[in-house]
């Protein structure tokens, strides 16, 4: 007799939807089929999408600036992704300056991440290195990891990588993670709120993304949260180049920086013009994930200055950032928020409804509606606070578990999940 049988649901296999019944035993998908089986317990999801759960490539639980730390830690952050049907988190050790560094960020992020509900992996980050890069990357691997986040701007906080770095670690078989912007052209010292983004124009996007291009080697170049639609533009349809944005970046506009709460909306990159939000609107296709950056601060944070330089920079939106993307581009971001992030990072048995891999899903009442509403135990407010979004997530399953079940959730550990690559085969095959 089987653990568990998912009926009536319209399953998303392969690329499309199935009416088929799901078997999970234990942690894992051992079956579909259009017979009713015999288990332990079974489910009705008549009505309902049954859903790969997401990967979310880029969040910053905990993220300690110095003078101040984002509000969610792993706990309150990762309860927030169930609830919007994600399932794994990746977040970023703490930036190093040598690789006898790595060993120390990482167990001291892993402590920090047993408190998470969902599954979770982790990127290495690197600030103005001075080490070995090849050393690097072995120890990378060692650790389970085929990615490294670098920084192209950010050098009155010592987080800048160096080009030489750069072309390095662009030739080496790992997903290399880039924050691109020129820092030649960005004002650290900016001071108003109102005219925000013209602190980090697109200029330095765009300038930044030239740059990148003109050093790719062999590995990925995996470019996070591009702000633009001329900057997927630059980067589309190149071989081994991943292109990563964000939800605020299809919604909302640089006009949110102007008056009283315009502090609210801070984040680098900034938001930028209509022009370019709608730019990005029309080029969803190339774009191959989505992640949050999630890195939320308290209203009280983001409100107790007027200078644009002294407010802790992000926003959150992990709870609500399926529904935004799915009210607004319907079934063709699924893949983006699940298998195309799973086959980057190589996160075995994650991103799809497969037989084998792990029993990771969520059920999603597509004629539902969703409220966006603030939390006040952690961010305490939402820059879409108010807002409408088509469709509603039921519950969250986690390798066979429902984590998440009508709401409640439930008691569980989620697991570091190791990237499967071995020497010589960490960067992305799939593009």
């Amino acid at each position: 007799m089987h653990d568990l049988l998912l009926t009536g649901g319209r399953v998303y296999v392969d690329g499309r939807f199935e009416d088929i019944n799901i078997v999970i035993d234990g942690e894992t998908i051992t079956a579909f089929t259009r017979e009713t089986k015999e288990a332990k317990k079974k489910l009705d999801c008549h009505g309902l999408m049954i859903l790969p759960g997401l990967i979310d490539p880029h969040v910053h639980m905990e993220l300690d600036l110095g003078f101040a730390t984002s509000c969610d830690d792993f706990y309150k952050g990762s309860v927030a992704a169930v609830r919007g049907g994600v399932t794994t988190l990746i977040d970023f050790l703490a930036p190093i300056e040598n690789e006898t560094e790595i060993t120390a960020a990482f167990d001291s992020r892993l402590n920090l991440a047993k408190e998470c509900v969902t599954d979770y992996a982790m990127h290495a980050t690197l600030g103005n290195f001075k080490g070995d890069v090849v050393r690097l990357i072995e120890s990378v691997k060692q650790l389970g990891m085929n990615s490294v986040k670098v920084f192209t701007t950010y050098s009155e906080s010592n987080r800048m990588v160096s080009d030489q770095v750069l072309t390095q670690l662009l030739d080496q078989e790992i997903v290399t993670m880039v924050h691109a912007e020129d820092d030649r052209l960005v004002d650290s010292e900016w001071q108003e709120i109102a005219t925000y983004e013209s602190s980090r124009p697109l200029d330095a996007e765009l300038s930044a993304l030239k740059n990148l291009l003109l050093k790719q080697g062999r590995g990925t170049l995996y470019v996070v949260h591009v702000s633009s639609g001329s900057g997927v533009k630059l980067l589309a349809g190149r071989d081994r180049v991943v292109i990563e944005s964000c939800p605020h970046y299809f919604y909302l506009t640089k006009d949110s920086f102007k008056g009283e709460y315009g502090g609210l909306y801070l984040l680098a990159p900034p938001l930028r013009n209509n022009a370019e939000r709608e730019k990005l609107n029309k080029a969803i296709e190339n774009v191959y994930t989505i992640g949050t950056d999630h890195c939320p601060f308290t209203k009280s944070e983001k409100l107790e200055t007027r200078s644009a330089k002294s407010i802790p920079k992000g926003i959150g939106s992990i709870q609500y950032s399926f529904l935004l993307m799915y009210d607004r581009f319907g079934e063709q971001v699924i893949e983006k928020m699940s298998r195309h992030v799973a086959e980057v990072f190589r996160l075995k048995g994650k991103g799809k409804l497969a037989e084998g891999c792990d029993a990771d899903l969520f059920l999603f009442d597509p004629l539902g509606e969703t409220l966006v509403e603030s939390d006040v135990e952690t961010e305490d407010y939402s820059v879409y606070e108010g807002m409408k979004l088509k469709g509603r997530i039921v519950s969250t399953m986690l390798r066979g578990k429902f984590v998440m079940e009508a709401g409640k959730i439930a008691e569980t550990s989620g697991r570091y999940i190791r990237s499967e690559c071995d020497e010589g085969a960490c960067s992305s095959t799939i593009l």
